[in-house]
């Protein structure tokens, strides 16, 4: 073998290594955009549960607000059931005091009576065992007429008293069953009151409590899909748009100027999530701006992602060159394509609030060789 021929044949051993890494480059960065087309599409059906779940939630506050007021308006009425209960035991205690004194009086004045009449017997007034005889009652006795005849003017006034007595225990009588009726009504009313915001107060927690569950069980699959998304989206940026013929070649400093004019509502770090709650590390700088507001690439850069990424929505992402590439998330309207060279300044895209977001915005990050760093910075 010649070493010309030898030179040949190492050359085609070569070119065939080549080939073969190149189409395995291929492969998997195929394989990956594969996957991340999955990840992504489960991941918009998992949001839009976790929306569901979002308004469930908001009626189940609503109706747990509703339940609670409703609970506290019955505790309320049983307080001013068992307040108003407490009284008329008091006006019961004083009507039954005033009753055993009318009784009292009642009793001391007949036996007064009693006596008057049996020394008028004595004195030998034969009409008034005719008068005794023939009365029906003791009210009827008192009431003849032919008796007032028998007796002197004090004791006229004996049985005006007597009688006046008499008509005031009957009126104490009455009111205390009116009472002890009120009293009975008031106690039923509390008790029933009180039953009813504790059934209230249960089903009101217990509904809070199933949903606080769905939402924890759909929030901890999201957390997974974003973190496989996030996975899989650093491979396809770290081998730059392969879809469209190599990476940006021009190079990039990483310190880029904001993106649209706004106010920054949210910056990069760990936060409370606005929309699930918990503590999440926010990947990105939030940027407020009415919606349509011009958004601009922050540098020249090829367009290596247009398109609905799952949490984020309407999507952009730019290629910048020497492992920089920049994202903007949540925008309502998308002016540029995969594969689209653009230059530093130009409008990409409108400001908006698609995807999980509580309103118009940019949710803009930069990525240095796959992994995101402070915008900021």
């Amino acid at each position: 073998m010649t070493i010309r021929k030898g030179l040949h044949i190492a050359a085609a051993a070569l070119l065939c290594l080549l080939v073969g890494a190149g189409a395995l480059h291929d492969a998997q960065a195929q394989s990956a955009r594969q996957r991340l087309r999955s990840v992504v599409s489960r991941q918009d059906e998992v949001q839009g549960r976790l929306r569901e779940i979002k308004e469930e939630q908001a009626e189940a506050a609503s109706a747990l607000s509703s339940a609670r007021r409703k609970e506290q308006e019955a505790r309320d009425r049983a307080s001013a059931a068992r307040r108003r209960l407490e009284e008329v035991r008091g006006i019961l205690r004083q009507c039954k005091a005033d009753l055993k004194q009318t009784e009292e009086d009642l009793a001391v004045q007949r036996d007064t009576m009693s006596r008057r009449l049996l020394a008028l017997y004595e004195a030998g007034q034969p009409s008034y065992l005719e008068v005794v005889l023939n009365a029906t009652s003791f009210e009827d006795f008192t009431n003849r007429a032919e008796f007032s005849s028998l007796i002197a003017r004090q004791d006229q006034n004996l049985l005006t008293t007597l009688v006046e007595t008499e008509d005031k225990l009957r009126v104490q009588r009455a009111e205390l069953e009116v009472r002890e009726r009120q009293a009975a009504e008031l106690r039923t009313e509390a008790e029933a009151q009180e039953r009813l915001a504790e059934q209230r107060a249960a089903e009101a927690a217990s509904v809070s409590a199933r949903l606080e569950k769905d939402r924890a069980t759909y929030e901890r699959e999201m957390a997974a899909l974003e973190a496989a998304e996030e996975e899989l989206a650093a491979i396809v940026r770290a081998q730059g748009s392969s879809s469209s013929g190599g990476g940006y070649t021009g190079t990039s400093s990483g310190r880029y100027p904001m993106p649209v004019s706004g106010r920054i509502s949210s910056p990069y770090g760990w936060r409370i999530h606005p929309v699930w709650g918990g503590r999440r590390f926010h990947t990105g700088v939030d940027i407020a701006a009415p919606s349509g507001t011009p958004i601009h690439a922050c540098d020249d850069g090829r367009v290596i992602f247009a398109g609905w990424r799952g949490a984020t929505g309407k999507t952009v992402i730019i290629d910048h060159g020497s492992g920089w590439s920049t994202s903007y998330g949540h925008c309502s309207s998308i002016y540029v394509s995969v594969g689209q060279v653009v230059d530093q300044g130009q409008t990409i895209a409108g400001v908006g609030t698609t995807g999980v977001s509580t309103g118009n915005h940019v949710h803009w990050m930069v990525y240095r060789n796959g992994s995101h760093v402070n915008p900021m910075r």
